[in-house]
């Protein structure tokens, strides 16, 4: 493909499409040529973005998904709708030879997470997860300092994905978001912790409620990870810090190694190094840049180029096969083993 990557935005359920959208406005390897709502005030609101943007005039506005998706001058959709309509959207894509950027997490169950993986690979498409925490740049700073070998073998790590206990809407309908925090945020801190460690989860115990609010999901929860290698990981998902707390969310975390630790938060920019010997052993590094552009920039080199996003469909598929597993662990108090993608 020697021409920019013709995009359509596929829902704007989920709030990330609204940031998405901003930064396809920006690479000049994307052509946003289309979005696509159903719902009358999520359209004004994409409608109204789109005059700022000043594309007003360039972008068709659809009220069907499928117009979008099955349209001749879409190379590929970013799919940001409610969990539970991910698969379906992502089926239509590849059936339509559409490649695809979903939302996290890529589905809610993991039959349907396997269901698309397949659908992409078979219909020849590209399916990359929307993490864009991939692309944030601490987290490639932490993940370059630990792939160089400084700091030595990692031992464990503890990571947290957290908002103010404020979600509402689908977000809190089971039925359309397939579970709470656990569901909408291990996904982030397990994927960085399989991204730096470059090993896989084999095990998962799980405490979750809804502890913060009376909602029909939990808000609250801690999840502990086996990975493969033998390190240990520790995630905080929760949707449970105050209104007045001074952050909206976070991603934030500290990797233990034999020769020191690396703490890393993304809102705050701020990569922290402290080493076992040497001078000085502490250090700080602060530097901003937007991880939502970064990641469409990566989804459209990818398809232009022909190679694999930084986060597959396959990635996706294992933060679902965790997350399955953590809903299991907490329904049963006990160890769940992860499995495998099926072959």
């Amino acid at each position: 493909m020697n021409r920019p990557l013709r995009i359509a935005a596929v829902s704007f359920d989920h709030g990330h499409q609204y940031s998405y959208l901003r930064s396809m406005a920006e690479i000049p390897d994307v052509d946003l040529v289309a979005v696509s709502e159903p719902h009358p005030q999520q359209r004004a609101q994409a409608q109204a973005l789109l005059a700022d943007l000043g594309l007003a005039a360039d972008v068709r506005v659809h009220t069907r998904h499928a117009q979008a998706v099955e349209a001749d001058d879409v190379d590929a959709v970013c799919i940001c709708a409610a969990n539970v309509d991910h698969c379906g959207l992502t089926l239509a894509a590849a059936r339509a030879g559409k490649h695809v950027l979903c939302e996290k997490p890529l589905a809610t169950t993991l039959a349907d997470a396997a269901a698309m993986v397949r659908a992409c690979e078979a219909h020849g498409v590209t399916l990359a997860t929307a993490y864009p925490v991939r692309h944030a740049a601490p987290a490639w700073e932490v993940r370059r300092r630990l792939a160089r070998g400084d700091l030595g073998a990692i031992r464990a790590m503890s990571l947290t994905n957290v908002l103010r206990a404020q979600p509402d809407g689908w977000f809190i309908d089971p039925e359309r978001s397939g579970g709470g925090a656990i569901r909408d945020h291990i996904v982030h801190a397990t994927d960085l912790m399989r991204w730096f460690s470059g090993a896989e989860v084999r095990q998962v115990y799980c405490e979750a409620a809804p502890l913060a609010r009376d909602i029909p999901v939990e808000d609250t929860g801690l999840v502990l990870e086996v990975f493969d290698a033998g390190v240990i990981g520790v995630c905080d998902p929760s949707w449970n810090r105050p209104l007045t707390w001074r952050k909206w969310g976070d991603v934030s975390g500290r990797i233990t190694c034999d020769e020191g630790v690396v703490e890393f938060d993304v809102t705050d920019h701020a990569v922290r190094v402290t080493t076992a010997a040497g001078s000085p052993a502490y250090r700080e590094t602060s530097f901003a840049s937007n991880m939502n552009t970064a990641l469409l920039r990566d989804f459209a080199r990818a398809v232009i180029e022909g190679g694999e996003p930084c986060a597959t469909g396959r990635d996706g598929w294992a933060g679902v096969a965790c997350t399955e597993a953590a809903y299991a662990s907490a329904a049963r108090q006990t160890f769940i083993d992860v499995p495998t993608f099926p072959h």
